[in-house]
């Protein structure tokens, strides 16, 4: 059975292993309520793996479940589960990384889950032992601090989806499109980031326009995909953001998040003969991954599970 996300482009990742429960189920028996967890992005929690200590990072825009570093699974000596135990990893419809998982116990600030942890081979060292993210934390409440709060800060909510073998992520419904809209706090790009049929549909409505070379940047565990800087001609608003310029994924190193009608780059030959393909590939992807430096103006960033809300805390532009 396939673990999917119809998720945000951030990171559209797929952890495919077999089973017999659906991800709504897994969901249900695997993120009970508890309090709420308060973390600074990048910081480690404190945490337990089958009883053994484990530096764990909480991901606001990654894949939710706990992902475990090779050499900390090789350390402790956890061994893949006789059944099922295999999990692949699949980044916009192109598998990635062969790996392993197994259920087991882990305690995150206190409070106990019983969960499934995944490990890939020939992934790059994950920083810590491990990561994890909303929807896995047994807490009901999960708020990431990375700014100071003041008079002027504003609470702005938008729906909570995705589940805990996906990630967290909102959406977004506009008069000819929609998008689903990841917070990604350890990102470093300077630019959101939409996949390229996200990035069309936002060129056609607010007069996108492609320039300069493309470059790479790092979509999950050292995954990398080419985009390219689109400037606006009107602003793309989002709740209390506002973009004028994002970075969108092009079209060399197809994968359905690469696909998507071309933008405009104004070197185009009126002249040229384009032969486009007509054979059918996945479904283009439609996200957008915002970085922390498209939050400048926030500072605290909640996913509230019980009521399946995201709240978003910002000083006006």
């Amino acid at each position: 059975m396939q673990l999917r996300q119809s998720a945000a482009f951030c990171v559209f990742f797929v952890l495919i292993l077999g089973g017999n429960a659906s991800p709504a189920q897994q969901a249900s028996a695997e993120s009970a309520a508890g309090p709420e967890l308060t973390v600074r992005p990048g910081e480690v929690v404190t945490a337990t793996v089958e009883g053994a200590p484990a530096a764990i990072r909480v991901l606001s825009g990654g894949p939710d479940r706990l992902l475990l570093d090779p050499d900390y699974v090789a350390r402790r000596e956890i061994k893949p589960a006789p059944f099922l135990g295999r999990g692949n990893l699949n980044v916009a419809g192109r598998r990635e990384f062969k790996g392993w998982n197994r259920p087991l116990d882990f305690v995150i600030d206190g409070v106990r889950q019983k969960g499934r942890a995944f490990w890939f081979a020939g992934a790059p060292p994950i920083e810590g032992d491990g990561t994890i993210g909303p929807w896995a934390l047994p807490q009901s409440r999960v708020t990431l601090v990375f700014g100071g709060n003041d008079a002027r800060t504003q609470r702005h909510d938008f729906p909570l989806f995705g589940d805990i073998s996906s990630s967290s992520f909102t959406g977004y419904r506009g008069a000819t499109f929609g998008l689903a809209v990841s917070f990604d706090l350890d990102a470093t790009e300077q630019y959101p980031v939409a996949s390229a049929a996200a990035g069309a549909a936002i060129a056609k409505a607010y007069g996108g326009q492609l320039s300069g070379p493309s470059w790479d940047i790092d979509i999950l565990l050292g995954v990398k995909r080419p985009v390219r800087l689109m400037t606006l001609s009107q602003p793309f608003v989002f709740g209390p953001l506002s973009f004028d310029r994002i970075a969108v994924r092009v079209r060399d190193r197809i994968d359905s998040a690469g696909r998507g009608d071309p933008i405009p780059d104004g070197t185009e030959d009126p002249s040229e003969i384009v032969v486009a393909a007509t054979k059918k590939g996945p479904q283009p992807r439609y996200g957008l991954n915002i970085p922390r430096a498209g939050l400048s103006r926030c500072s605290k960033l909640t996913f509230d599970k019980a009521a399946k809300r995201i709240e978003l805390w910002c000083n006006p532009a």
